[in-house]
């Protein structure tokens, strides 16, 4: 640890120095102010646009760096003192070959022709607002936290509108982003840092404004994110900011059956009505409270089936939208297996009373805060606010503080504290981080816990360095997490350890042939608990390759070894016994181009298992029928067989997916999924009109089939209440702006 340590710290040092010795000027463009606005028609014929001199160095990033795009694009820029207009003119030599099919907001623009645009409006090479737009205009929007992205980032719900057109010669759009929905510092005459990105899909083809080499990632948003790449937006002077008040009420009706094959303390029969809201206030320009009162999230979509064979917890993500809005501020730890914050540990169980989030920045801070009280989901909503403070209601906090040092550092503190009566739970950690080079990264982050029971008091910590360009790349991380580390509001996903994990990555490119890319990588990782005796370890090996066309297959082999100190099981009747085990595995995976109009997959992994064998297999398969119409299925299967009682069975888990679209402002979407564990067939249906800008009407179904007639049990990975009826929701929102 303390050589890993001292190596960090003198990788730190030396980056550090070389970052700042970096001075080229990145690309700019000029703003044209223009009091009469373009009407935002995806037709290029307004009177600014001949104003505008067009930004044509658009240059391929994929599959050729640094060389002309195959398709001609250009760009311009004009404002008003309220808005940013953006025209962009993508020729295509085959206009019939254009893929456009996705009408879903925020849905899979990446299988259609589409374009981004990045605006990093406080210029400080960290952060920054993004805007996806498909061929249809189909909209997405994500935040970038500190050059980093998850599929979390996309959360972000931005009131702004696209429209585009599709000619013989291409498509053209306009986009038009309010002022209001940015944040940016005080001054009369502003740059921003800007990123635009075109994909011709069928083609594979990236195109940059400006260019992010490879050497910062060859990955789907690695350009995007390396916001120390921008170039820069020049000449908006003098606009308005607004009051940045945004008022959003929601109405909700529902009712539920219980099924009848199922033991519970409640009515067979109920219905319901509630009311609440949310306000976005913007403090200063750069800093922004979030408040809402008796928060109801019935028009998440439904998790994942996931089977779990292993001793260790499950991670399902986050899928509500007040908690992921500009959630990378409360990151910290190792993401999916020790967090010291999961917002998913609030409100899951119970309502959701009242609460406020202050996200943003102060001079060189970058702040988060929230506070929500929980409570029971019972009675109006007069009541659920009079138990806020009360012996049956519940505090959650979140302190995040975070500042920048050098040109790619961070350092900062985060605190969380959970209280109900008696019961309380708080930690406290740090983390300091550093970019350098193209990819290349070193952190450090450690957190302390304290309880009401001293059961439950413990530390974690981890320290970490990435060696990283577009051909090589190496890592080597050590992690600690004590026997009693139990953070109220984080995830945890293996206690008492001391693990080591090294890394090498091995990428080249291929000018001919039939793919693109080859990646080769080894992972090794060691594990010994906290008294120093070995838990496991394992090398996993895999070569993978990519064509141009946008296909993938991938071989993987691991070997381990895993000590069991005690027994688990499972499944109800399938003990694995304590003992020492060595198994080895192999698999492989191929997937087809999704965004054809038909796509596959297929993956399966056979081995040893705990004494045992495990065969797993998988198929996918997606088709594209219109922009109407997309089908999805999935259908998982392992086989195992262990020489203990109960060891030989079955696990299947399969999906349909469907999304049928009437429109950009009118979609469905149901997921219907089966596994034999359970021997239930569960439905998730939503639909979603956007009657006007930022406010919605849903209309939500989940219910549930047993699929045989007795009341067996096999094992389930899911709690049994979101299993056990059958309720119908509406959901009214409507967003004020002021």
């Amino acid at each position: 640890m303390h050589r890993l340590l001292s190596f960090i710290a003198l990788t730190l040092l030396l980056n550090t120095a070389s970052a700042q010795s970096q001075t080229s000027e990145p690309p700019s463009f000029e703003a044209v102010f223009t009091e009469d606005a373009p009407r935002v028609d995806g037709h290029l014929d307004d009177a600014i646009w001949d104003l505008v001199q067009p930004m044509d160095d658009f240059v391929q990033r994929w599959p050729n760096e640094g060389a002309e795009p195959t398709e001609y694009s250009w760009a311009k820029v004009a404002y008003d003192r309220d808005n940013l207009y953006f025209a962009f003119n993508f020729t295509d030599k085959e206009p019939h070959l254009i893929r456009a099919k996705n009408m879903e907001r925020g849905g899979r623009n990446d299988r259609d022709d589409h374009a981004y645009i990045g605006i990093d409006t406080f210029l400080d090479g960290r952060n920054a607002f993004l805007f996806e737009m498909n061929a249809l205009g189909t909209q997405d929007d994500a935040l970038i936290a500190d050059e980093h992205m998850t599929i979390d980032s996309y959360s972000w719900d931005a009131v702004f509108e696209s429209e585009t057109q599709i000619t013989d010669k291409g498509w053209t759009m306009e986009v038009r982003i309010p002022f209001r929905q940015l944040r940016f510092p005080e001054g009369d005459e502003l740059t921003f840092g800007l990123f635009m990105r075109r994909t011709v899909n069928r083609k594979n083809e990236i195109q940059n404004w400006p260019l992010v080499p490879l050497s910062y990632g060859s990955g789907y948003s690695d350009d995007m994110k390396t916001v120390s790449r921008y170039g820069r937006l020049t000449g908006i002077k003098n606009i308005r900011r607004g009051k940045n008040i945004e008022f959003k009420p929601y109405i909700i009706t529902g009712a539920q059956t219980v099924r009848p094959d199922l033991t519970v303390d409640t009515k067979v029969n109920d219905s319901s009505f509630d009311a609440g809201f949310d306000v976005k206030y913007g403090i200063t320009s750069n800093l922004t409270l979030d408040f809402t009162v008796n928060t109801d999230f019935a028009q998440v979509e439904a998790d994942n089936a996931q089977l779990n064979l292993t001793r260790f917890s499950l991670f399902f993500p986050e899928k509500r939208e007040f908690f992921l809005e500009r959630s990378g501020i409360f990151e910290h730890g190792d993401s999916r297996r020790t967090q010291t914050f999961f917002s998913r540990r609030i409100g899951l169980t119970e309502s959701i009373l009242a609460g406020g989030r202050i996200t943003g920045q102060i001079g060189r801070l970058n702040v988060g805060l929230i506070g929500i009280e929980t409570g029971p989901d019972e009675g109006n909503i007069g009541e659920k606010l009079g138990r806020i403070g009360g012996k049956r209601s519940a505090n959650n906090a979140v302190a995040r503080v975070q500042t920048n040092f050098g040109r790619r550092g961070s350092a900062g503190v985060i605190v969380t504290s959970y209280e109900r009566g008696d019961e309380w739970n708080r930690a406290l950690g740090f983390d300091i981080a550093q970019r350098f080079g193209s990819a290349s990264s070193a952190d450090v982050w450690f957190t302390n816990v304290s309880d009401a029971n001293p059961n439950n008091e413990d530390w974690a910590g981890s320290a970490s360095v990435s060696l990283r360009n577009d051909i090589y790349g190496a890592s080597l991380s050590y992690t600690s997490v004590g026997e009693n580390y139990r953070p109220a509001l984080g995830f945890v996903r293996r206690r008492d350890m001391r693990q080591t994990i090294g890394t090498v990555t091995y990428s080249p490119f291929f000018s001919t042939g039939p793919f693109r890319q080859m990646t080769t990588h080894v992972m090794g990782i060691h594990t010994n608990g906290q008294d120093g005796e070995l838990q496991s370890w394992e090398i996993d090996p895999s070569i993978g390759f990519t064509s141009q066309a946008r296909m993938s297959l991938r071989l993987s082999g691991s070997h381990q070894f895993d000590r069991l100190e005690g027994s688990f099981f499972i499944r109800p009747d399938a003990e694995i016994v304590a003992d020492d085990y060595t198994f080895t595995r192999l698999g492989a995976r191929f997937n087809t181009d999704p965004g054809k109009r038909l796509s596959g997959g297929a993956n399966f992994e056979t081995g040893g298992f705990y004494g045992g064998n495990r065969f797993d297999w998988g198929l996918q398969a997606g088709w594209r029928q219109s922009k109407h119409l997309t089908l999805g299925a999935n259908l998982r299967k392992s086989d195992v067989d262990l020489p203990i009682p109960g060891g030989e069975f079955s696990a299947t888990t399969a999906s349909v997916d469907i999304l049928a679209s009437v429109s950009r402002k009118l979609f469905a979407k149901a997921l219907i999924q089966y596994d034999n564990f359970s021997r239930d067939i569960n439905a998730n249906i939503r639909i979603n009109w956007i009657h006007t800008p930022g406010s919605d009407l849903f209309l939500v179904l989940n219910t549930s089939w047993h699929a045989t007639g007795d009341n067996e049990m096999l094992f389930d990975p899911r709690a049994s209440y979101l299993m056990n009826s059958t309720v119908g929701v509406a959901k009214l929102t409507y967003l004020f702006l002021f």
